[in-house]
């Protein structure tokens, strides 16, 4: 399957992005608990209600993409988070108070949670169903590149300036948007949906379906599990590993650099398997490692901890994204894909949210009490989606098979592209 030239200009572009990202956000609850003293507990409820505002844009960007097209859905969504973290940066630089950064950084998700539902369902419709987890793959490839790269920057810059390090963000975020506005067309003869009268309705038509819906729960839960990365890491390896801003930093530039090693590695190995088994294996790497990484004794035991969670993410991440893009009629990926979304952002902020305070309350006394937590979690989520992989089509599982026809008016795969041989 030949990818088009867009799709690797949307993969570079998003490493670029979370290089960015990457530089300045994994520290912001760092910034907030050690410069502004504001207690673990209340970081992490902030940081959960922000990815739970945006998980309403998850929807929303996924229903106006399907009517307005992609691009103009991501290049919109980019604009207005450049500006969103450049007010961050401005507000950390002056030391305004806390309420604005409360204000601002929420808004800031809720404009960014349009772009990425938008720019899965322009993949879906370059794509056909059994080469997607490839192309999701090598964005998950892409994004991880930047990945690496951004935490070490951003860890040298907190020790100087956590202002340097969202002006650089912000500088970046633009950047990707004149790339995007200028490089990506939507697909010859996008099937354009009209948006819903009521979000409600269209939310719940997509949740009609009983599979699909089995899949959004479990997405929670996994997304829970996945949620514990940035946030809950961070501060547990501040507060209770005793490690520095340049660790910590460390730490998740191994996680991108496997990534961009292992994940087409991983993705050829699982390609020909249903997607649910890489699914249920992934999750059981999160908990295996997210357990290594709570009884850490040093940085290098908790490095060897990342790795084990970094294979479980080479799977689980781009298994995710594609099974979601698989059981979405063809007209409505971008409202599919936007309801998995909102279950995704919803999980994680849900795990940002209960892990933050886990480590606030119980680490104290227990100190890896909260890991026995997520790995619990990622157990069940694994049962789910062995589970789930008995009630699907072939081709819905990643199968080269028969699919179920689609409905009336609709084909698949995406206009102009091939079937998979």
């Amino acid at each position: 399957m030949a990818l088009p030239s867009a799709f690797w200009i949307l993969a570079a572009t998003e490493g670029l992005m979370a290089a960015g990202y990457a530089v300045s956000f994994p520290f912001l609850a760092v910034y907030l608990n050690t410069q502004r003293d504001l207690p673990m507990s209340w970081v992490g409820v902030f940081l959960a209600f922000s990815m739970l505002v945006s998980s309403a844009a998850q929807f929303a960007g996924g229903e106006v993409s399907d009517a307005v097209g992609r691009r103009k859905v991501m290049v919109w969504s980019l604009a207005l988070r450049t500006l969103n973290i450049a007010a961050i940066a401005f507000a950390i630089y002056g030391a305004w108070p806390l309420w604005f950064i409360f204000v601002v950084h929420p808004l800031g998700m809720l404009a960014g949670g349009f772009f990425h539902p938008a720019a899965r369902a322009w993949v879906a419709d370059q794509t056909p169903p059994a080469g997607r987890m490839k192309a999701y793959g090598f964005l998950r490839m892409g994004m991880n590149a930047g990945w690496a790269l951004g935490p070490a920057a951003g860890g040298l810059l907190a020790a100087g300036s956590y202002t340097l390090m969202f002006f650089a963000t912000a500088l970046v975020f633009a950047v990707c948007t004149v790339i995007v506005a200028v490089s990506i067309k939507d697909a010859p003869g996008q099937a354009r949906a009209p948006i819903s009268t009521s979000g409600l309705s269209g939310f719940s038509s997509a949740l009609a379906d009983r599979n699909f819906l089995r899949f959004c729960v479990f997405t929670f839960t996994m997304s829970a599990v996945m949620g514990q990365l940035v946030v809950s890491a961070s501060l547990y390896s501040k507060a209770f590993l005793g490690f520095s801003e340049r660790e910590i930093g460390l730490l998740f530039s191994l996680n991108g650099l496997l990534v961009v090693a292992f994940q087409y590695l991983v993705t050829r190995t699982l390609e020909g398997r249903r997607i649910t088994s890489g699914l249920g294996a992934g999750a059981l790497l999160y908990a295996a490692g997210y357990l290594a990484f709570g009884y850490s004794p040093s940085f290098f035991f908790a490095a060897a901890a990342m790795v084990i969670i970094t294979f479980g993410e080479l799977a689980v991440s781009p298994g995710m994204q594609a099974m979601g893009a698989n059981m979405a009629p063809r007209a409505a990926k971008g409202r599919y894909l936007g309801v998995h979304g909102v279950f995704e952002q919803v999980g994680k902020s849900a795990g940002i949210l209960a892990g933050s305070n886990a480590i606030g309350f119980m680490s104290p006394h227990f100190r890896e009490g909260p890991w026995f937590i997520v790995a619990a979690v990622a157990v069940v989520s694994c049962l789910g989606f062995l589970s789930l992989g008995r009630r699907l089509t072939p081709g819905q599982d990643g199968l080269r098979g028969p699919t179920l026809p689609p409905p009336p008016g609709e084909t698949e795969p995406a206009l102009g592209m091939p079937s998979a041989k």
